[in-house]
């Protein structure tokens, strides 16, 4: 292994995903000697696997629906109790046997268990029918 190795190693450190014409021009080689050096590296088993490196707690945000089926004759102080948790930023109420669908905006996947166990779950009269993570906003 020489010093071009270690160049092509410490750019893929950084970032893995990088392509191979990437790191030619900026160890100025061309893209089949890179090519060349990282499967030779990959054969060696100094190159034991590419990576990603993620952050759960990102800024995006994570939204979530949740049917929950109340007590009707304790609607009015369930709706009440769940105007105070500010995750929810949606209720509504459904015709016919429906319940009550709740929309709720967070931080990060690992404040959703909290929310439902320490908030939403407390509310006496509420069962929790249905969770649904949203995954796209079409519209």
């Amino acid at each position: 292994m020489d010093i071009i190795d270690q160049k092509i190693l410490e750019l893929l450190a950084e970032n893995s995903r990088m392509s191979f014409n990437e790191i030619s021009e900026k160890i100025n080689k061309t893209e089949a000697t890179v090519r060349r050096r990282v499967k030779k590296l990959i054969e060696e088993e100094v190159i034991k696997k590419f990576t990603i490196d993620y952050n759960l707690d990102s800024s995006a945000k994570i939204y979530a629906t949740i049917k929950i089926e109340p007590d009707f004759k304790d609607v009015k102080r369930i709706l009440k109790d769940l105007l105070t948790i500010e995750e929810i930023s949606n209720i509504w109420r459904l015709s016919g046997d429906c319940g009550l669908l709740l929309k709720v905006d967070l931080e990060s996947i690992d404040k959703f268990n909290p929310l439902i166990e320490g908030k939403i779950s407390q509310i006496a009269g509420i069962k929790i029918i249905e969770t649904c993570f949203i995954t796209d906003i079409i519209k």
